[in-house]
């Protein structure tokens, strides 16, 4: 994961032809594959990962970020923040879960806003557009800062009110649009989802304040497996209804994913395979979106939200335990 050339994998994705043909074919005879995963651990009952170019994200690149030492992993638009490899010093986690998370919540804010049309939505609308732009300060100030094991929870905390009052605004917000009291085109599964990230992050900053860095695999796959499984729920829904090949791929692959939250934590192996496989579609569909090869109401920034995830989540599962 750490020793594949960026730069020469990149232009090997970008030299593959992206042609809506291809993508279709590529995704029907991956994702559905995925059916068959083994949960196992056996390795020769995996499915094949070739259909799709393979998007290797490393190697780790190493950043200094708020004076900690933080590491990038690419392959999309932005990269994805981890904590060095190996690394169990709580400062480094802080700063890699608040840039990477940060980023997340404030393009979360982002996505509300642009779902939000119309005069009668300028309130919550209004609302997320100021998150959006406290998460962007946020983010500012953390970059300006000097973190060390003395102020690092001073600041965590700071990120914790602001991310708690994010929560509490999705819930409400979540609430107004299953009763009709708005009418968004904001999901409530889409509230759900991304509170419940929020709501992982902020638990995930509580225990680096009390210096805990350690990712159990029992929550890591739950967790991470629900987020794809929805992820490929909201491609289905979000793709032209003409495009019956690539929302079928979407529902099987969700399928898969509800099958592998449910699994008996074991080897890493099959949710290893089935991240790598995600990662392969999400980027190859991410460059499909930018090309116009896809027909959908997909936005660019939202192909590459959900591909830093599954890149998160293949992070955190080669540490957990």
């Amino acid at each position: 994961m750490y020793t594949v050339d960026v730069d020469q994998e990149r232009t090997s994705i970008e030299q593959t032809a992206v042609t809506r043909r291809n993508l279709v074919k590529i995704a029907g005879a991956t994702l559905v594959s995925t059916t068959v995963l083994g949960l196992s651990g056996c390795a020769s009952a995996m499915p094949s990962l070739n259909a799709f170019p393979h998007s290797d994200v490393g190697p780790a690149s190493a950043r200094l970020v708020a004076g900690v030492r933080v590491a990038t992993l690419d392959g999309g638009s932005k990269p994805v923040f981890v904590p060095p490899p190996g690394s169990t010093d709580p400062v480094a986690h802080s700063v890699a879960d608040t840039l990477f998370w940060g980023e997340q919540l404030m393009e979360h804010a982002m996505f509300f806003a642009m779902m939000m049309p119309g005069a009668e939505l300028a309130g919550p609308r209004g609302e997320a557009e100021r998150f959006h732009k406290q998460f962007g300060e946020h983010l500012a100030r953390l970059r300006d800062a000097r973190l060390d094991g003395d102020n690092y929870t001073a600041f965590n905390n700071s990120t914790l009110a602001l991310t708690n009052a994010l929560i509490r605004y999705k819930r409400q917000t979540q609430a107004a649009q299953e009763s009709g009291r708005i009418r968004s085109l904001v999901w409530p599964s889409f509230f759900d989802h991304t509170a419940k990230e929020a709501e992982r992050f902020a638990r995930r900053l509580a225990n680096l304040n009390r210096g805990d860095t350690f990712f159990s695999r029992a929550e890591v796959v739950p967790f991470w497996a629900d987020k794809m499984e929805e992820h490929a729920l909201f491609v289905s829904h979000l793709l032209d209804p003409s495009e019956t090949a690539l929302i079928g791929a979407a529902d099987t692959a969700a399928a898969s994913f509800g099958k592998l939250e449910a699994a008996p934590v074991g080897s890493k192996d099959p949710a290893m395979a089935a991240v790598q496989q995600i990662i392969n579609f999400k980027v190859a569909a991410e460059r499909g979106i930018q090309a116009g090869q896809i027909k959908s109401i997909i936005h660019p920034a939202l192909a590459d939200h959900v591909r830093r995830e599954a890149v998160r989540f293949q992070d955190e599962l080669t540490r957990a335990i």
